[in-house]
């Protein structure tokens, strides 16, 4: 290998560990952002089998509820923060009873999708 052919393998060397630190380095930002969310007493202390009472206690009043169009029972939309301009929403669906059945980092909206059209 001549003089010029290693300074081009150091140069690819160093650019690939330069992509491979911003790679690291915006992971570990999401986890932040998404660790930070976990804390919110509607994602931690939200269980399956839980009455809307038993939610609302926890986690106050949802930002909407809506009857599932795609699904049975109805579902609350929480607003649980904003990122980069948008609001990060959190779902809790609950059965024709009244109990949690699904939860999670979405809205309602997103939630209550046709099983039959393709995503």
């Amino acid at each position: 290998m001549d003089n010029n052919e290693g300074v081009i393998v150091n140069k690819l060397t160093g650019l690939m560990g330069g992509v491979l630190a911003l790679v690291v380095l915006s992971g570990c930002t999401a986890y932040d952002r998404a660790e930070s969310y976990v804390t919110k007493p509607v994602v931690k202390d939200v269980k399956k089998g839980m009455t809307k009472q038993q939610v609302r206690d926890i986690a106050g009043p949802p930002a909407t509820e809506i009857s599932m169009l795609h699904a049975r029972g109805t579902c609350q939309t929480y607003i649980i923060g904003h990122r980069d301009g948008k609001q990060q929403t959190y779902f809790v669906s609950y059965s024709d009873t009244g109990r949690v059945m699904n939860y999670g980092f979405q809205s309602c909206k997103e939630y209550d999708t046709d099983p039959q059209i393709a995503q």
